[in-house]
């Protein structure tokens, strides 16, 4: 059962780091991000965060510069689009063809994403018809590495009252699975009922169901309003 405190393990991957850096400058290359931008959105301490960035820059992925932050390399900048790549086109082929659930593909997906070369990634992505989007609804490089983060809307951001179609989910597997278990699927349309008050969680509804969402959650899932 989905516990907020668990939001972004400990153990969070190489893989994670470099996407999140990539994803937090939006694309552009010579925005810095900060220990404390990726710490928030990792869910980790900031002094795990600086271990991380130590070893990326060991190993050529990352520049530092003090005080100011962090940006990919070139060559960290091209691992973490085929990263990606390999990750999402695993996960939409587990989740889809395979038919098992968002957080059991993203589960594997973590496990065979660094080790796939390019060739079985393009074979990988005729089969599947080349997706633009992975199952979380996060956008697919291409076979030319050719990748622009979308700006995202967080659910918590939406208004009471206001009409909103669900659009993304955070890449993390305790998220997924709290969504699994609430039966939050992608694409569906709700309406912000309220917010229950002392920070409390977020109400949807439709003609359907009535849902509650914590905070902590719906800042991870993304909407198109």
């Amino acid at each position: 059962l989905f516990k907020e405190e668990h939001f972004m393990s400990d153990s969070v991957s190489k893989t994670q780091y470099l996407q999140t850096i990539l994803e937090l400058s939006g694309g552009d290359e010579s925005t810095k991000i900060s220990n404390n931008q990726i710490a928030d959105h990792l869910h980790v301490t900031p002094s795990s965060v600086s271990n991380m960035l130590t070893k990326l820059q060991e190993t050529g992925e990352v520049n530092v510069v003090p005080y100011y932050g962090v940006t990919l390399t070139k060559t960290g900048r091209e691992t973490a689009i085929r990263l990606i790549r390999s990750h999402r086109l695993f996960e939409t082929f587990i989740a889809e063809d395979l038919d098992l659930p968002v957080s059991v593909a993203h589960d594997n997906a973590d496990h065979l994403d660094h080790d796939a070369t390019g060739q079985l990634m393009d074979a990988l992505d005729s089969f599947l018809k080349h997706p633009k989007y992975s199952p979380q609804g996060l956008p697919i490089p291409d076979a030319e590495y050719h990748y622009s983060p979308e700006k995202l809307t967080s659910l918590y951001d939406a208004k009471d009252g206001e009409t909103i179609t669900i659009h993304a989910f955070t890449e993390d597997l305790e998220l997924l699975r709290y969504v699994e278990t609430i039966g939050l699927p992608l694409n569906s349309t709700w309406t912000i009922k309220e917010r229950l008050p002392f920070d409390g969680p977020l109400i949807l509804n439709n003609d359907e169901r009535e849902l509650q969402i914590t905070r902590h959650a719906a800042e991870f899932i993304y909407i198109e309003q």
